[in-house]
This record gives C-alpha cells, structure tokens and sequence, in this order.
C-alpha cells in the first residue's frame, strides 16, 4: 500500500509510550485518491519495539510503502496503524530520486515493476502539489500569542553547534530567532534551507528562542515548493 507522506498536517517523529511500551510515529499521508484539496489527509501510525522500527521522515513529499496494515475508524475519518511489531512493515522513499528505499522496519524486500510506476506516478503528483499548495503554518510573530506548540515555517540562516548542543539561526522575514536543538538529534538542519517545524515552543516571554517537544519534527521543503518560494521572495524584499 504506497502513499504519499505529505505535510499539510502534523507529523509527529517517534516518542516512547509507557501505555504501550512501544515506539510510535505519526504521519499524515494522501496520494491521488485521497487530495488534501479533497479530504483530509489519512492519519497512519507505525508502532515498532525500538526508534529504529519506525520511519523518521525528514523530507516534505517522501513516499512510504506500507505492508500488512490495519484499518479502523475514529471519530468518522479512518486511520491506518502499522504495528512493525506485529508483521507490519514499511519502506521510505525519497521524494525526488531513486528506486531503492532510504530506510525501512525489515532486512529484505520485494519491489515489483508497477510499484516502481507507482513510485514514479507518487512523485509527480508530490511536486505538482506542494508547487501549488502552501502548507499550514503561522509566522514566527503570530506565534508570540499561541507561545506553545505550534508549527512554523522558516528559513535557516546559520548553525553553531558545540558539543552536544547547538543552535540555528532561522527566520521567516516577520521575526528572526533562535532554535535551540541537539547535535546529536534525529533533527539535523543546515545553513540555506527551507524547514516546516511541526509543534515548536517559545521558551519565555521574551519569544527570541523555540525549542522542540519530543515528538517535535524538522521537516526540509525543495525549495520550488510554493511554501519555500512564498518565503523565499518575502526574504528578498
């Protein structure tokens, strides 16, 4: 079952639950069949025994492959749980290049010609999409009234790591900011790129520092997707 990881949503990189004493990650996923411009993107939830048994997605318009899913319903929308654990399995693609996975839950996988198709079919209707369509975001100066898990959008500008830590410059051309981050974290960004931080928190009232939850995400956007070009010209200006 292959689809389209897309970004219109939250995406939720992997945390611990004690509930479940599993890892899990949520994505937000559509193809041609379900458009966000349609329905709602579909939730899917991927369970695993490690970090490692999970997708951790870094890319806007990756592909994932899901195998031996199951379905239910919530709240009227369905959702798709990916339990790794239990025969569940998936394979991550690169948004633009590629045949071959970036990352999967197994040692070994069958790939068949039409799925190659479908992969190729995937990728061009992702950059058809998010070249049209912005994603959902506030500024980093609206985000002072919600001060607390939000999702943004921004344009990095400079990275200072020192041991352990760091911290990255970033700005979306209303307010420039400090993201205060690990450097040893699943969450890498580096100097000239486009990145969408899903659920971020100012750290005090003065709103000059966001840091990350742990299910936080950094997610990179090609920069001919409308959200990186619209923030891009405002830049320029």
């Amino acid at each position: 079952m292959p689809s389209l990881v897309g970004s219109e949503m939250c995406i939720r990189d992997s945390y611990y639950m004690d509930n479940t004493n599993k890892y899990q990650c949520t994505l937000k996923v559509f193809d041609d069949s379900l458009s966000p411009e349609k329905a709602e993107p579909m939730t899917v939830t991927v369970f695993g025994k490690s970090a490692g048994d999970v997708p951790h997605v870094t890319k806007v318009g990756s592909i994932i492959r899901l195998h031996r899913v199951q379905t239910s319903k919530y709240r009227k929308s369905y959702q798709i749980n990916c339990d790794v654990g239990i025969k569940g399995a998936w394979l991550l693609f690169d948004p633009a290049i590629g045949v071959s996975p970036i990352s999967e839950s197994g040692k070994k996988h069958t790939f068949s010609p039409e799925e190659k198709s479908i992969l190729s079919e995937l990728r061009k209707f992702a950059k058809n999409y998010f070249t049209k369509n912005a994603l959902k975001a506030i500024t980093l100066k609206d985000a002072e009234k919600k001060h607390k898990d939000f999702d943004t959008i921004c344009y990095v500008e400079d990275v200072k790591k020192k041991g352990a830590s760091g911290k990255a410059t970033v700005s979306d051309a209303h307010k420039t900011v400090k993201l205060d981050f690990s450097s040893n974290t699943k969450l890498p960004v580096a100097p000239e790129e486009v990145i969408r931080i899903r659920s971020a928190n100012y750290t005090d009232k003065k709103c000059d520092t966001i840091n990350l939850n742990e299910y936080s995400n950094i997610l990179k956007l090609d920069q001919d997707y409308k959200s990186a070009k619209d923030l891009l010209k405002k830049l320029k200006k």
